[in-house]
């Protein structure tokens, strides 16, 4: 049965891993600095993607480099080119247009990405819908930093959002899905606006960004909507494990590494970048371009298409094992928390009852004291 929200608040979890600045602010604004700030602005980086632990890199990852990360997904390192006549359609629809808007190569590149998800039964994605600010880095450095310089993340909206479906959850899971739990703010959060940052799109871990300003917008775009995705999934596994065990215990940093990993296309007009975010289970969020693809050339598009399919083979049977790895565990905190605060059930004894009183009012106040210690601030009383 799905938990109910006054079980939910019940949990005595705390987030872990993700230290919280007392300097920490939401946004810093300056009379010198424009929150709207383009994401093709030549500050963008240093002024709002770096202070959040998200590093952008410009050059193409290697041959070397990419080989190795794509092993480790199990996701063929060499391109294939399995030629389409969906693919043959979008490049051709592309090559006839003098310039393409990134309305117009949305509009275009939809029906390529749906005719790839109708092959995996658990995949689902949504156009243009804004993300909740949940998952959304806004941490400060751990260094002192200038406020000047500190400037807080746009809400991302990707062009595409692609993740998982209902149907990819138990009825079980999905209510574990429905609980609150605590931020990195020691708020109560929603935990399906973690899951679901846009409507019915569960874990999202592949993102399109179209900017018409210039591919370094799209990038940067690409940049903080993915780390979200990532960043939400680290929130999550604050409490989904005991923070005493969660640098201690591989096979947990394993399974967070796995799941705190995605992908993006960054379009400008005609030409597509395929870029990898990392986090490894832990800040900052890494990006880097695997390969650049011309939109109007057919063997281009499909080897983006034969590339795209392989991602989703790896969301499916590997990153999504590592989530409900995720769940599992966050299952098994909610039981133990539900019979630390009921206690088990025993009839009276007048027999025992001076024997043990004065045990009783002892462990009674520990267990109360332990409680109080390992609840968030905002449940204590």
């Amino acid at each position: 049965m799905p938990l109910s929200r006054s079980s939910s608040l019940s949990l005595s979890l705390s987030l872990h891993g993700r230290r919280t600045s007392s300097s920490t602010k939401s946004s810093v604004s300056s009379p010198g600095l424009d929150l709207s700030t383009p994401f093709g602005s030549p500050t963008y980086r240093t002024t709002t993607l770096e202070p959040n632990h998200i590093i952008v890199e410009d050059e193409q990852m290697g041959d070397e480099r990419w080989s190795r990360l794509a092993f480790s997904l199990g996701i063929p390192f060499r391109d294939s080119y399995c030629a389409s006549p969906t693919s043959k359609k979008f490049a051709q629809q592309i090559s006839s247009r003098r310039s393409v808007s990134s309305k117009e190569v949305t509009e275009l590149f939809s029906p390529l990405l749906a005719s790839i998800a109708r092959e995996q039964d658990l995949m689902k994605f949504r156009t243009n819908h804004l993300f909740s600010r949940d998952g959304v880095p806004d941490e400060v450095p751990d260094v002192e930093e200038d406020e000047i310089w500190k400037m807080q993340l746009p809400t991302p909206k990707p062009a595409i959002t692609l993740g998982y479906s209902a149907s990819a959850f138990t009825y079980h899971e999905v209510g574990l899905q429905q609980a609150i739990i605590p931020n990195n703010k020691n708020e109560p959060s929603d935990l399906h606006k973690l899951s679901q940052p846009v409507p019915d799109v569960y874990w999202p871990f592949f993102i399109v960004e179209a900017q018409e300003e210039s591919m370094l917008a799209a990038r940067n775009a690409c940049a903080g909507s993915a780390a979200t995705c990532n960043n939400a999934l680290m929130i999550f596994s604050g409490v989904a494990r005991q923070p005493k065990t969660y640098y201690k215990d591989t096979t947990f940093h394993w399974n967070l590494n796995k799941a705190a990993q995605c992908f993006s296309l960054a379009i400008n007009g005609k030409t597509a970048c395929l870029n990898t975010h990392n986090s490894e289970g832990r800040l900052p969020h890494a990006v880097a371009a695997i390969r650049t693809y011309r939109l109007d050339d057919e063997r281009d598009v499909d080897a983006l298409v034969s590339r795209i399919r392989s991602i989703m083979i790896w969301a499916e049977h590997c990153r999504l094992q590592a989530i409900l790895d995720l769940l599992d565990d966050f299952d098994h905190r909610v039981q133990l928390a539900k019979r630390v605060m009921t206690g088990p059930e025993e009839s009276y004894d007048p027999s025992r009852s001076l024997e043990f009183d004065a045990m009783s009012r002892t462990r009674k106040g520990a267990l109360r004291n332990v409680i109080k210690e390992n609840l968030p601030r905002w449940i204590k009383t």
